[in-house]
Formats: C-alpha cells, sequence, structure tokens
C-alpha cells in the first residue's frame, strides 16, 4: 500500500473512530446518570431498615385512626413525630419520582408495600391536617407518589409482569 492509499483508509477511518467514541461515551454517560439514581434512592431508602425509622413506621403502620378527628382526639405527641419521620421518607421519594430521579419500577421494587401502608394508614389525617393547617401541599409528592404506585401496580397486575 502506497503513502496515499494510507493516507485515504486513515481519512475515512479518523471520523468512524471519533463517531464510535461519541458513541461509546453516550453510553457510559447514561449506565452512569442510571446507577446515580439507584444509589440516590438507596441513599434515601437505606434509613427504612434502621430502628428508629423502624419504630415509627410500625407506629404509622398499625394506625386504626378513621378521621383527622379521632387523630386530634386519641393521638399522642409521639404518633404525630412518628408521622412526620415516616411522611418525609416517603415525600422525599415522591420528589425523586416527581423529579424523574427515581424511576417507578425502582421505587415499586423497594418499597410499594410500605409506601401503600402508610398512605392508607396516614390519608384522613393527612387530608385533615392539610384543612387545619392550610397546607394544601402538605405530603403532596407522598401522595402523587402513592397514586403513580397504585397505577403502577394495576397495571402489573393486568399484565401478570413486573
Amino acid at each position: 500500500m502506497t503513502f496515499q492509499g494510507i493516507k485515504d483508509v486513515l481519512s475515512v477511518a479518523s471520523p468512524i473512530a471519533i463517531i464510535i467514541g461519541i458513541i461509546i461515551a453516550v453510553v457510559q454517560l447514561q449506565s452512569q446518570a442510571r446507577l446515580r439514581q439507584f444509589d440516590t434512592v438507596m441513599r434515601v431508602f437505606a434509613t427504612f431498615g434502621e430502628d428508629a425509622f423502624q419504630h415509627h413506621f410500625q407506629r404509622v403502620a398499625n394506625w386504626k385512626f378513621k378521621s383527622y378527628k379521632e387523630f386530634v382526639a386519641k393521638s399522642t405527641k409521639q404518633d404525630l413525630v412518628s408521622w412526620w419521620v415516616v411522611g418525609v421518607l416517603f415525600e422525599m421519594m415522591g420528589l425523586l419520582y416527581k423529579r424523574n430521579l427515581a424511576p417507578l419500577d425502582l421505587l415499586d421494587d423497594i418499597l410499594s408495600g410500605p409506601l401503600t401502608r402508610a398512605w392508607e394508614r396516614s390519608e384522613p389525617v393527612v387530608l385533615g391536617m392539610r384543612m387545619d393547617l392550610h397546607e394544601p401541599q402538605l405530603a403532596e409528592w407522598f401522595e402523587f407518589l402513592y397514586k403513580a404506585m397504585q397505577k403502577r401496580l394495576a397495571k402489573v397486575a393486568t399484565e401478570g409482569h413486573a
């Protein structure tokens, strides 16, 4: 092969190598972004397994309050603290989902059961608190995530796979 032939081959190969390099970089960046999402969700979720959090979660998960009025009449200060601790975790997860920083299928895999139980037990209390405190946005991302999760669970049940 002559010098000119090598030069011609290299002039064609050079842009192809650059395009391949760009494709590899994009794939790696997408993979990095997904790993960061997973890491963020797992860091927030890590508190779920801690004894202190579980104390609060179990308290909320076993509430029997049928209304905000009943909550105000029968709850303790500890019930309110427990709701805030639990509510903040699910509020953060809901915000991550809303901002597209946490995929719903990942959230389903790690917390759909606890999320569902916590929201369903605390919903009457939250709705009453919103009115009483004049804060309609209270626990909005917790509720948003719960509703999105219910839609996903219904779809999964219909399709028969996760």
